[in-house]
């Protein structure tokens, strides 16, 4: 999810930054096309290991996302192919005049497909899909992943105040919210569980500029708490103040 959140904002980034006015009547021109051109040079220069932002958008995209209050699921492929249940479709990704990033979406037989805008949640761990033609909104959740309530047995024990051996403080709010205290200042933020399909515990961090994403694992007696950055061997152990 990380990547997911990373590749957004980069991919936003080379689009001039951040979403502009959805609510308008009519969808924004697509500058899809100024936009990769753009980074066509870079690429040039960099072979395979550079890639089009649009391709960079259709990567993160491409994987099994349930419609959040619905039971919906859409199989997006890297080759632009999908389903939506057992129906068919195709999608692309891109930019517009007002900045945002977005996909479109048709389903196999029908001539015009649905544009959307595309941004990150606020748990990190989903999308958001606002319609840009006066469809439906959609809240995307990868569907391996499970969002957990914080008054959930597996969650609540994080509720409270933890410090690290830097001496950095993180207070966990019942309501949600996080508040990072260290030596440079005062961070505030939210945060959410989650558990994958294999029982793995993730909690993140979603705070201004990114995420900070850890599998983690609480003592018997709920004291300290060890966590892992995903892909990494690096373990941080926080106690509870």
């Amino acid at each position: 999810m990380k990547r997911l959140v990373v590749a957004l904002l980069l991919a936003s980034t080379l689009c001039m930054t951040g979403c502009g006015d959805t609510k308008k009547t009519e969808p924004a021109a697509s500058t899809t096309e100024e936009v990769d051109k753009a980074s066509s040079t870079m690429k040039e220069q960099m072979g395979d290991n550079a890639v089009l932002p649009s391709d960079s958008v259709k990567r993160v995209m491409a994987k099994q996302w349930k419609v959040i209050g619905t039971d919906t699921v859409y199989d997006l492929k890297e080759d632009g192919t999908g389903t939506r249940d057992d129906a068919g479709l195709t999608f692309e990704c891109g930019f517009d005049e007002d900045n945002n990033i977005t996909i479109k979406i048709t389903m196999d037989g029908e001539e015009e497909g649905k544009l959307y805008a595309v941004t990150t949640d606020d748990t990190g761990y989903g999308i958001v899909l606002k319609s840009l033609d006066g469809g439906k909104d959609m809240k995307f959740l990868q569907a391996d992943t499970d969002l957990l309530d914080l008054t959930d047995d597996r969650a609540k024990g994080l509720i409270g105040k933890w410090t690290d051996n830097s001496g950095n403080e993180y207070k966990l709010k019942k309501d949600g919210k996080l508040v990072i205290k260290s030596s440079s200042g005062e961070t505030k933020g939210t945060y959410c569980v989650a558990e994958n399909a294999d029982g793995t515990l993730r909690l993140n961090l979603v705070i201004s500029g990114g995420t900070l994403e850890y599998v983690y694992t609480l003592s018997d007696d709920g004291s300290t708490v060890e966590l892992c950055s995903p892909g990494t061997d690096t373990v941080h152990k926080w106690t509870k103040a």
